[in-house]
């Protein structure tokens, strides 16, 4: 008995679905990798096997899924460079960072996200029933746990006997087991993604709300929050928006990294996740000509001792001064591409 082909969505059988989330950590493999900083990020990395779940359930759940204007991080079509767009003229800048942000997306935010997530809930048998009325598996709905509306997912997940009592094969609890580790989502994960922009949907209808009511231009890239007004003062923007970002954040239940809470004015240099946006979308020109120097090192100077590896650093680099600026970013690729072909 169930309201979900569980294998169709999850792209292998309750079985070995359920032998994977008894032993999750041995499926799990710690990555520690340099940040630009110099610290490191902590990174989970799924098995073979637990990864291929992992991507069937984001490609038949949440591939569908329409990410709110504001977010342009892990969208289609959207990156950095369009998140730095709405900035560019602006007078002053403010930036918010999300502590922790994946390591702060847990069990709780995952339920919200996938009780009443057309989404999901189109893959259900019942999915009728609940269009007419008759079935309304959100959390606000039966909140007092009464569950009169008789959703079995609700059941199974708040009710810790109610598989075992009725033998009833949970979705829900299965997806919420693959797509956490100790309780929340994990950085490397390939469904966290889709599920921060989804958990963060809410907050970001909220916040755009605010801004523009106060004539300022607001989007999120994953953790990073920008501000911008080509009106205001740095403190006007900072007192406009500073208190509504972090009583939501709280709200949402994030927390704001306070060290990288930030407002500028345009009398300085005024960037969005590294792009400057003073007059027109472009790379910081210091930044420009270490990389520039970089390239000629690895393919000129000690060209003996370049690896693959660092020349796909270098194009990845490429990649992105090319979307920003065209004419360089190629020329600068065409150097590392033509480099390749010769080093075989």
């Amino acid at each position: 008995m169930q309201n979900f082909d569980i294998a169709g969505i999850m792209g292998s059988s309750i079985e070995s679905i359920d032998a994977i989330i008894t032993n999750k950590k041995d499926h799990v493999n710690k990555l520690k990798i340099p940040k630009k900083d110099g610290t490191l990020r902590s990174l989970l990395a799924p098995s073979v096997e637990l990864k291929y779940i992992q991507k069937s359930v984001y490609y038949q759940l949440f591939k569908r899924y329409r990410a709110n204007d504001a977010a342009h991080g892990f969208v289609a079509n959207r990156g950095i460079v369009t998140n730095a767009e709405p900035h560019v003229g602006a007078k002053s800048l403010g930036k918010i960072d999300i502590s922790s942000f994946f390591d702060s997306i847990g069990v709780e935010h995952l339920m919200n996200c996938l009780f009443g997530n057309k989404q999901v809930c189109r893959m259900c048998n019942k999915y009728e029933r609940m269009l007419d009325g008759k079935c309304n598996p959100s959390i606000y709905h039966n909140r007092s746990k009464s569950f009169d509306h008789g959703c079995e997912e609700l059941k199974a997940v708040y009710i810790p006997e109610y598989c075992a009592a009725t033998g009833y094969e949970s979705l829900f609890k299965r997806v919420i087991e693959v797509c956490t580790f100790n309780g929340f989502a994990a950085q490397g994960f390939p469904t966290s993604p889709v599920l921060a922009n989804i958990v963060m949907r809410g907050f970001d209808i909220s916040m755009t709300k605010h801004c523009e009511e106060h004539g300022i231009v607001y989007t999120r890239y994953a953790d990073d929050l920008s501000f911008s007004s080509k009106v205001l003062s740095k403190n006007e923007l900072r007192d406009s928006v500073k208190d509504k970002a972090y009583s939501l954040l709280w709200a949402y239940g994030f927390k704001p990294n306070i060290k990288k809470t930030k407002w500028k004015q345009n009398y300085g240099m005024l960037k969005v996740c590294g792009v400057v946006v003073n007059v027109k979308t472009s790379v910081q020109k210091f930044v420009l000509k270490r990389f520039r120097a970089q390239v000629h090192h690895a393919t000129v100077k000690f060209a003996s001792t370049t690896t693959p590896s660092r020349i796909r650093q270098l194009k990845g680099y490429a990649s992105f001064v090319m979307s920003i600026d065209k004419a360089k970013g190629e020329k600068y690729m065409k150097q590392l591409t033509d480099f390749e072909a010769r080093n075989g």
